[in-house]
């Protein structure tokens, strides 16, 4: 069976990623390497986990993830490995896989063997010497218990994804979300998901977002070209959250143009005309 392994890391276009990749084919030539993404923005583990929870679902069963957005490097925290449905992720233990645990029955390692790790070992790439070797190791057939112990999940770092909170009015419900993250097209995407909207009612939701005294109502569309170039939309995006656009434009750019994005509030509101 053809085996893949998959990398995710905040490295951008540095030489890093190449790096991983030299160090994989030295001990699996055959394997097959895809980049899933370089581009999460510098240690941000909370976009990290949405993205692989929202990613892995569309790789060959067999795949190995290799998640590397690691401000904690060098110091105690442990190498994780998490199974489920035949995928493997290989990531700090930070709280990156938070996503992936809370949605699936897994089965948690801890990585403790480091006949597996690359020598000499850095005090600042765990991702080149540790979780790169060990990735390809696995894809060549090792059993993970020869690399790693298993733990209770109980062990397992995990982030605060905030949750939006319902409030009800007379006439309309809200629901209370926040900022996530941005994409490079600077599309914003929100902890608001696609489970809030009935979208054979969509004509009835709008998003309605605020800083200090300055408030949008924006209405919700399917896609950018139901409104006018320029113009402010919301939309359920590709993998089920709620993300506010403009239209060619950036609405990540327009709104930090005018104060900090994780002080604005975007509500999602059901209005019955």
């Amino acid at each position: 069976m053809k085996r893949f392994i998959v990398l995710l890391t905040d490295f951008g276009n540095d030489f890093y990623v190449g790096q991983m990749k030299g160090v994989i084919k030295n001990i699996n030539e055959k394997v097959e390497i895809i980049d899933l993404c370089h581009n999460i923005q510098p240690q941000n583990v909370l976009q990290a986990s949405v993205i692989i929870d929202s990613s892995y679902k569309f790789f060959p069963a067999g795949s190995i993830f290799v998640c590397v957005v690691d401000p904690g490097v060098g110091s105690k925290r442990d190498i994780l490995i998490v199974r489920f449905n035949k995928y493997i992720f290989i990531s700090p233990n930070n709280g990156l896989l938070t996503k992936i645990i809370q949605t699936n029955n897994v089965e948690v390692f801890k990585v403790v063997n480091t006949k597996y790790f690359l020598k000499p070992l850095s005090n600042t790439f765990h991702g080149r010497d540790i979780m790169s070797p060990i990735a390809a190791y696995l894809s060549k057939g090792l059993d993970i218990k020869k690399i790693a112990t298993k733990i209770d999940e109980s062990s397992i770092v995990k982030i605060d994804i905030p949750i939006p909170k319902k409030r009800f009015h007379r006439d309309y419900e809200v629901y209370i979300g926040k900022y996530l993250f941005h994409d490079s097209f600077g599309n914003i995407v929100t902890n608001l998901t696609d489970d809030l909207i009935r979208e054979s009612d969509l004509d009835n939701y709008f998003l309605k977002i605020s800083y200090k005294n300055k408030i949008w109502k924006i209405k919700m569309k399917k896609f950018y070209s139901e409104v006018r170039e320029k113009e402010i939309l919301g939309y359920v995006n590709s993998f089920g959250y709620i993300e506010v656009a403009v239209n060619k434009s950036s609405a990540y750019a327009l709104f930090t143009s005018i104060g900090p994005i994780t002080k604005f509030s975007f509500n999602l509101i059901y209005e019955k005309k």
